[in-house]
């Protein structure tokens, strides 16, 4: 699992989507620094659920689940790391309220976390894993404008992924350029 340069590209793209929807350069700067720590809460996942090849059984499930609050418990209340902590906890938070941990829907989701859930669902589908094959970036962008049996369109703030259509050319760039400086 190449998990540094997952963390890093998710940063990457969520500050180019937070240009691109007209944020301030801090905004662009914190979400580009802090997106990074979206997964962190997984140190506190056991290894075999993480690891595991096929579907997670709905209690492992609910185990998953937990890691983002884990994350914003790691990450703490340090004023410096509040966007962090939002993005650890919300970003499997859904438009449509059928995300996760609170089931919060549409602007009540932080918009940091919008933004760095489609960027994390784009490089996971970039990505092969134990327990899936890994698209092309034709493929990833499919998946996520028209949806499949776990991700639906309707899953996205609408604004943030009509911007994601937009940048996904420079988004297949950029995921080609970090997986080759990583393989250097």
């Amino acid at each position: 699992i190449d998990t540094g340069n997952h963390i890093m590209r998710v940063g990457e793209y969520a500050g180019l989507l937070a240009r691109e929807l007209g944020q301030s350069e801090k905004f662009i700067e914190l979400i580009r620094s802090q997106a990074t720590l979206h997964d962190v809460g997984k140190v506190h996942i056991p290894s075999h659920i993480l690891k595991k090849p096929g579907r997670l059984t709905p209690k492992e499930m609910d185990e998953m689940r937990q890691h983002t609050s884990f994350g914003a418990m790691i990450i703490g209340d340090h004023p410096h790391l509040e966007f962090g902590r939002r993005i650890a906890l919300c970003h499997h938070e859904r438009w449509d309220g059928t995300g996760y941990p609170k089931g919060l829907k549409g602007e009540e989701i932080p918009l940091e976390a919008r933004i760095v859930s489609i960027c994390d669902c784009y490089d996971a589908l970039r990505n092969s894993r134990v327990y899936k094959p890994n698209y092309d970036h034709d493929g990833a962008v499919g998946i996520i404008t028209k949806g499949d049996d776990r991700m639906k369109p309707e899953h996205f703030d609408p604004e943030v992924l009509t911007a994601f259509v937009k940048l996904a050319p420079v988004f297949d760039e950029l995921y080609l350029k970090m997986r080759d400086e990583e393989k250097t």
